[in-house]
Order: structure tokens, then C-alpha cells, then sequence
């Protein structure tokens, strides 16, 4: 018999994370799991043999699987064994057999590890810098910014270095280090690549640097690009990057690097941001991009891309190795599973959450399309099944602002479905998946894309059976400004739920994480500079029409939107009394509504469908 979606359905649901695949086509990947009676999040890789035989390691936070070259060993990073209040993280080999062993322990942690040889491991750490570490932790200090980086804490005082580290005797040498942030790492011929910041003052640029592992001598090799990642293989340099062209929300495209000159492998040729670098597969590079509401597994050849898989669903990840593909994808009615793409052939490897699909029927979500002022916007309405409508609606509005929905599978919005709602949302201007020009949303926060999801929702009413008297709008991070911004500018919504959103951006600018880079690139200059554009841009200071009932939910660790944020919002409209009810989860950052311990997504989720129920009378 067919029932409801529940909310312990949602963190029954089993997440596949980093995959990788060896040169013998054996498969590591991670699976999280919720355990709700410890209050954990259990993650542990997974071995699948090329012979199709499984095996996986009991751990707890385990991550980042990587095969060594002969694909014998599994290194991976995870904090087995270490108590709650032990910092850092320990760098396990397993051989094929037995349980993994410990070969080193990285106090400060791993930012990124990759195999030289069968016998040593690149590391990049954190580590102390002299005179701006208190050893006792009694309190941090920083000459430069941020002070803190969201799901990681205070990050004041750190530099960053580049270790060998000998598998055998677990001995981890020094070999280079920078006083910049490191963010991603390749192994070449002799040498080892890093991405790092290229001026803490302006960190939308990055440095590329090569490092020679015999000598330690390094030297960057390219400047003035946005560099998100790179990959070393068949004996070339590729690195996924931009040129700031539009500011932060430039598309990364595919280039290939040779003596230290980029040449872009997609210019002209792809007007989409991709996300990933896979890997070579018959001679092709792979990669994933967005596209219209789907993420593409793809390859390049010759300037000719083929699609793999991807449209009417979502690759989250992907690796490619020995001329296969291990993928992760899901689509709007079927949740994340594992395939295995060979020779023209996808084989699904995983069916961790299929048992969901024997006893739910999902809602699979309808696609129109509109005109605003000549732009065309993407959306889709999801409705309940049984029963005529009217409906009550909720306007999902998504993160970003170059954020994306379409087409994987949500959770929290087949929930809602479940509980008698209907589900309207859409991709306005600043999302991502069409062309970098509509990415473009510099100093328009709250204008354009605030026309283009109100004539969405309105589409929506108007041809489906929505109850326009009974609806709320809702969304997390952009989605919360927006939602904050929303109740500013309209009565319609009889109730509205803004999660750790923005609502000042003046605050924001000193406070968050990436605020003192990112707000002067989309709000246009500094606070100093740009009052001003601040102050109409931030929620916070247009309360006085507003009437909808507001919830905000808010993560006391959330460093990337400050919990001033919600605060500064609930502070005015409570003092001008306005209905307004503000809870603050005690732990968790910026992404808190995924990846919370899972007590507080349950109370998250009970919370929210409590307050929707009783203001839309559902």
C-alpha cells in the first residue's frame, strides 16, 4: 500500500558522496548514514570490486577516498578512533584486505591529499602561524581576513603546507608552504600543483602553483583567474576556471594548461558553467555541467561534446579512470544511487534507497516556461496527489543567487507534497544553468529576479489548481533574503519562512565569511562606498508594510550568513509588533538544513511543516 513521505523517511535516506575508480575498475566511494538514536552522522567507504564482490570500512567521518597508481591501496582521510574534543584528522591506507591502517595524524587537518607513487602521499594541512597562535586556544588572533570560514570555524593564524607523506614509516616531510589559503591540489611528473588565494584582500583570484617534490622548490606558474579546481592526467595540466569576466558569477570553462598558458577547451563552444573535471574516457575529456535545471555528464573532443547522461536528472558526482565512469545521480522521483558507465553502458552498482520507491509514489514535478520582458524563465509545479484543490502553495525560492533547481531529487519539497501542499519554483535571472550573461545579476538583488518569480508563480495559478488566498513563500541563504525581500514588497503570502538568510547587508559585509568580497562584487562597492545601494538592497530597513507571519530558523555556527542576519530581520518586525517567531539551532553551519546532526533536521523539518499548517490552514 502506498503512503505518505515522513519526515524519518528523509533521514533513512542513505547520501553517496566522493567517488573514485581505480585503474583495475574497482570502485571507493563514501555513504553517509543517519543514526538517529546516537544523534550521528556515520560515513564509510565503500569497495566495489571490478568482479562485483563489496566490501566497506566501519568508520566514522570518513572521506576522500583515493586508489594509488597500481590501484592495490585505498587511502582515504577520517577521524576514526579520535574522541569529540581531539582535533584534526588522520591520513588511513587499506591494502585490500583487513581493517585500514593509521599512517599519520594532521592536527589542524587534511584540505586535500593525492598519491605521488605506491609509496607516498601530497598532503596539503593548516597549520600555525608564529605569534598568531595561542597554543591553549584561549582566544584567536588575525592580521588579515576572514576569521572564520563557514563548516570549518576560526581559521585565524593558519598557513598552509605542502607534505609528502611516506605510507611505510607514516613519516610526513615538508616540502612548501603559503601563507594564503590552498584550496585544491594535482600530482604531475615531479611535481606537485596547488590553487591557492592570490590576495586574502581580493580572494576571487588564485595562484597556480608548482612545486618540485625532489627539490621543494616552487614557483607560480599563472595568475589573474578564478581557478575552482584542477586535474593532472595523460600527462597534462586541465583546471577549471574563469577570467572574472561577470565578477563571481563568471562561468568556470574547461582549459587545458601547457608551460603555463591556459588555452580554453569550451570557449564558444558551451555557454554553461561546469562544474567538475571527471577524468579521460576513450580519449575524451569528461567533465559535468549545468544545463536548464539538469547537471550533464559530458565529453570534449576536438571542440564536438557528447552528452553521457544527465538530462531530465542530476549527476551530483562523477570519476573517470580505465575508460569507465563512476557516477552519482538522481532525478526528481528517484533518490542518489551509483552507476557505472562502460563501454556505451550504464549499470546501476548501487540500490541503497530504492526500498523508498516500493512504498512512496513521488510527485513528479511539471515544467513551464515563461517570457518576463523578453527573458525566458524556467520553472516547475509540483502538485499533491488525491483530491481536486485548490491547493495550498509553497514558493520555494533557491540559494545562490547562481544556485539552480530542476531536476534531482528534493526531499523537503516531496515532503511537503506529501503533507497536502503544492510546490511552485522557478530559475530566475542570476541562476545557474543558462547562459553567463543571465548569471548576470550585479546590483539587481531584489528587482528583477523578485519580478520573474512573483510572474512564475502567478503562471502557476493561473493554469493549475492552486489556492492563491492560501500560500507561503520559503527559502534558505539567497532563498532567505529573497523570501525576506518578498514580504517587503507584497501582502500575498499568509506565511513565510526565511532560513538563514540575509537582511542587512551592511552587517554582512563585516560578518560573513565572504562578505568582504562578495557583497562589494553583487551589491556593488563597499558599505563605505555604496550606502546607499546597501541600505535598499537590505530587508531589514523595509518592514514597516509587512504582514505575512514569519518563521526564521537560523544556525548559532553559521559563519557564511550570521545569525544577525535573521536576528536584525526579527528585532524590527517583533519591536513593531508583527508577527515574527525566530528559532536558532544550537549547533550547525551554513548548510545546516542537510547536513544538521540528525535530531535537529527532524526538528527542523516538524517545525517548519508545523508553522506552514497552521498559517495556511492545512
Amino acid at each position: 500500500m502506498v503512503r505518505k513521505f515522513s519526515v524519518d523517511d528523509i533521514l533513512k535516506l542513505v547520501s553517496i558522496g566522493e567517488v573514485r575508480v581505480s585503474c583495475k575498475r574497482d570502485l571507493a566511494f563514501t555513504v553517509s548514514r543517519n543514526d538517529l538514536e546516537k544523534n550521528k552522522v556515520w560515513s564509510e567507504v565503500h569497495i566495489v570490486r571490478c568482479d562485483g564482490s563489496r566490501s566497506f570500512l566501519v568508520g566514522e567521518g570518513d572521506s576522500r577516498p583515493r586508489w594509488s597508481p597500481s590501484g592495490c591501496l585505498l587511502a582515504f582521510v577520517s577521524r576514526r578512533g579520535a574522541s569529540e574534543s581531539e582535533r584534526g584528522a588522520g591520513v588511513f591506507v587499506w591494502s585490500g584486505f583487513g581493517d585500514a591502517r593509521k599512517v599519520a595524524w594532521f592536527k589542524y587537518g587534511v584540505i586535500a591529499l593525492e598519491w605521488i607513487d605506491d609509496s607516498s602521499i601530497a598532503i596539503i594541512t593548516p597549520s600555525p602561524i608564529d605569534g598568531l597562535y595561542d597554543s591553549d586556544e584561549d582566544y584567536y588572533a588575525t592580521d588579515r581576513l576572514p576569521l572564520w570560514a563557514d563548516g570549518v570555524g576560526y581559521i585565524a593564524g593558519l598557513k598552509y603546507e605542502v607534505h609528502i607523506l611516506d605510507v611505510d614509516s607514516g613519516y610526513s616531510r615538508k616540502i612548501a608552504e603559503d601563507d594564503e589559503r590552498i584550496t585544491d591540489l594535482a600530482v604531475g611528473d615531479g611535481v606537485i600543483y596547488y590553487v591557492a588565494v592570490d590576495n586574502w584582500r581580493n580572494p576571487i583570484f588564485s595562484r597556480l602553483v608548482e612545486v618540485d617534490i625532489k627539490s621543494g622548490s616552487k614557483k607560480t606558474i599563472l595568475q589573474g583567474y578564478q581557478i575552482s579546481s584542477i586535474r593532472f592526467m595523460d600527462g597534462k595540466l586541465y583546471g577549471l576556471m574563469h577570467r572574472n569576466e561577470i565578477g563571481i558569477a563568471s562561468h568556470s570553462k574547461l582549459w587545458v594548461i601547457e608551460d603555463g598558458k591556459p588555452r580554453c577547451l569550451t570557449s564558444g563552444i558551451l555557454d554553461r558553467n561546469i562544474y567538475s573535471i571527471v577524468g579521460s574516457i576513450d580519449g575524451k575529456l569528461a567533465f559535468i555541467y549545468a544545463d536548464s535545471g539538469s547537471s550533464i555528464l559530458a565529453t570534449i573532443d576536438d571542440g564536438r561534446i557528447e552528452k553521457i547522461v544527465g538530462e531530465g536528472g542530476y549527476v551530483h558526482s562523477a570519476y573517470a579512470e580505465a575508460d569507465a565512469i563512476a557516477y552519482t545521480y538522481s532525478t526528481p522521483t528517484i533518490p542518489q544511487e551509483l552507476y557505472l558507465y562502460v563501454d556505451g553502458e550504464h549499470r546501476k552498482i548501487s540500490r541503497f534507497n530504492e526500498w523508498i520507491l516500493n512504498e512512496v509514489n513521488f510527485s513528479n514535478p511539471v515544467r513551464e516556461v515563461i517570457s518576463v520582458d523578453g527573458e525566458m524563465v524556467e520553472g516547475w509545479i509540483m502538485l499533491p496527489s488525491g483530491g481536486s484543490g485548490p491547493h495550498p502553495v509553497i514558493l520555494y525560492i533557491h540559494g545562490g543567487p547562481k544556485g539552480m533547481y530542476g531536476y534531482t531529487f528534493s526531499p523537503e519539497m516531496q515532503l511537503m507534497v506529501s503533507e497536502g501542499f503544492a510546490v511552485v519554483y522557478s530559475n530566475p535571472r542570476g541562476s545557474d544553468g543558462y547562459s553567463e550573461e543571465f548569471a548576470d545579476i550585479r546590483g539587481r538583488y531584489g528587482d528583477v529576479d523578485y519580478k520573474q518569480i512573483m510572474a512564475f508563480l502567478d503562471h502557476a495559478l493561473s493554469k493549475y489548481p492552486l489556492d492563491g488566498n492560501r500560500m507561503a513563500v520559503t527559502g534558505i541563504s539567497y532563498g532567505g533574503y529573497m523570501t525576506n525581500v518578498v514580504v517587503t514588497k507584497t501582502d500575498r503570502f499568509k506565511a513565510a519562512v526565511s532560513e538563514n538568510g540575509i537582511a542587512d547587508w551592511i552587517c554582512d559585509y563585516w560578518a560573513s565569511d565572504i562578505g568582504y568580497w562578495f557583497d562589494p562584487d553583487q551589491i556593488i562597492g563597499t558599505p563605505q562606498e555604496n550606502l546607499k545601494n546597501y541600505l535598499e538592497k537590505s530587508p531589514a530597513f523595509h518592514v514597516d508594510s509587512v504582514k505575512t507571519p514569519m518563521l526564521f530558523i537560523h544556525s548559532a555556527q553559521d559563519y557564511r550568513c550570521f545569525i544577525d542576519q535573521s536576528l536584525a530581520m526579527h528585532v524590527s518586525l517583533a519591536l513593531r509588533g508583527k508577527e515574527s517567531k525566530l528559532i536558532v539551532f544550537s549547533k550547525g553551519s551554513h548548510g545546516h538544513s542537510m547536513r544538521a546532526e540528525p535530531r535537529h533536521r527532524r526538528k527542523r523539518y516538524q517545525l517548519k511543516i508545523q508553522w506552514l499548517k497552521e498559517k495556511l490552514k492545512a
